[in-house]
């Protein structure tokens, strides 16, 4: 059986960016760790290997609310998998001053 991952966190208007998130074996982060360093942009974000989803903070309305994502990848049963996420560099599609990512939690079933 494969389990879903679901990845709960706030959008805002202002001074909250983009973070990459990604599950696998590896504690470290492998390979994929090497672009958390790299500005995104829309197109950007749509071009990751599967597996490695861009999670957007920013929205045009003026006001912070949670919103919910389901991970592409799935865990089997019995297994024991890392998830990773982090904060890429100021981007294009920041406004505002900061540049943050609030995570209200995550769920496996």
């Amino acid at each position: 059986k494969l389990g879903l991952v679901e990845i709960t966190y706030v959008i805002s208007y202002e001074n909250f960016g983009l973070a990459l998130v990604w599950v696998d074996d590896n504690r470290d982060g492998g390979a994929t760790r090497s672009h958390c360093g790299n500005r995104l942009t829309k197109k950007s974000c749509k071009n990751f290997h599967r597996g490695v989803q861009c999670l957007v903070g920013t929205w045009k309305e003026p006001a912070s609310v949670p919103t919910v994502t389901i991970l592409q990848n799935r865990i089997e049963d019995e297994t024991t998998k890392f998830l990773h996420i982090c904060l890429t560099p100021i981007s294009e599609l920041r406004k505002g001053e900061e540049n943050k990512f609030k995570l209200l939690g995550t769920r496996v079933y």
